[in-house]
């Protein structure tokens, strides 16, 4: 009964489920409970950059809720849909009419169009409804909010009473929201997948990114070149060739990956990773610099970034009270 994005078996097979993910699932999982508990629909909206991570950890919670057959009919307990682009309330509905596998999604007024969409999902017992690329509701053109489809949207979620999740671009699902205080007040939480950040005062977001850094190692079955007294440069010089994106993270160490495999290396080294940066990497984020041709012992400095920014692999954050956490340099001395 339709195609089920989110169920491809070959799909993130080597998704690295980082705490952050497993944050955004509990807060999905709590609107959900909360639309059961007190019969109203309490939406959520995700936003962040290109490449964060979104589409990704969204389909990933997903995955977790097959559709299954029972003799009443076809469950959905989640449906997940990607924003059609250019969108139209009849392009919307028949999308969703489409994905819950309604063989007339095509045909029909727009009042039966919206009649099959409520029954269907409230026949199908869905509990959440994805919409991905919500961005989609802004026109490209001239920047102009679809205030008729974000009416539509904000009548169907009251009269199914289901919570919505609507996933876009940073800035831009704020944007939407905004425009339509009716719609807004039923998405009241708004959560962010961000970039990995890199704050010297602020030592947890480099080990974030220092533990991220260490899982794709696992995932592409090669090590990068750690030593021990350069350790956290290596680690700023990624940074900054990534932007802290995901996405761009893992482009540059698959890629890193084979061409080591096609050059029989079984560790990558600052010249394949200067190699990559350069083919699949600098075009792409506007970077003059490639980080990966200075050579150890030469801490790298961006041009025109003051030294203040570099990292200190002896900083630990202590608090009284708290527990110190392992600095960068400890974390990757356990390699």
């Amino acid at each position: 009964m339709g195609n089920d994005p989110t169920a491809s078996p070959e799909m993130h097979d080597t998704l690295i489920r980082y705490p952050r993910f497993q944050e955004l699932h509990e807060d999905i999982e709590m609107c959900k409970e909360l639309s059961k508990s007190s019969g109203e629909p309490h939406c959520m909206s995700l936003e962040g950059p290109t490449g964060a991570g979104k589409t990704t950890m969204i389909q990933d919670y997903a995955r977790q809720f097959a559709r299954y057959e029972t003799p009443e009919g076809i469950k959905i307990p989640i449906l997940y849909m990607e924003t059609p682009s250019p969108v139209t309330v009849k392009g919307l509905a028949m999308k969703m009419l489409e994905a819950m596998g309604d063989p007339a999604a095509h045909k029909g007024t727009q009042t039966s169009m919206d009649s099959r969409l409520v029954h269907f999902i409230q026949h199908c017992e869905i509990e959440l409804v994805v919409l991905d690329d919500f961005q989609h509701l802004i026109d490209s053109e001239t920047e102009k909010i679809l205030a008729k489809v974000s009416n539509w949207l904000k009548v169907l979620i009251k009269e199914t009473g289901v919570p919505f999740l609507v996933v876009g671009i940073e800035g831009k699902v704020e944007l939407i929201l905004k425009s339509n205080s009716q719609l807004s007040r039923l998405f009241a939480v708004r959560e962010e997948l961000q970039r990995f950040q890199w704050n010297p005062s602020t030592p947890e977001t480099i080990q974030e990114f220092a533990n991220f850094v260490q899982a794709t190692e696992e995932v592409v079955g090669r090590k990068l070149p750690w030593r021990s007294d350069s350790d956290a440069d290596l680690l700023y010089r990624l940074h900054y060739a990534t932007d802290g994106v995901i996405a761009n993270l893992m482009n540059l160490m698959r890629g890193t990956a084979l061409l080591a495999q096609k050059q029989g290396r079984d560790k990558l080294d600052l010249d394949i990773l200067a190699a990559v940066f350069e083919k699949r990497l600098a075009k792409h984020l506007y970077k003059k610099t490639n980080p990966f041709k200075k050579e150890w012992g030469e801490r790298f400095t961006p041009p025109q970034e003051l030294p203040t920014d570099q990292p200190n692999a002896t900083t630990k954050r202590g608090a009284k009270g708290k527990k110190k956490k392992p600095s960068v340099a400890e974390t990757l001395s356990t390699r």
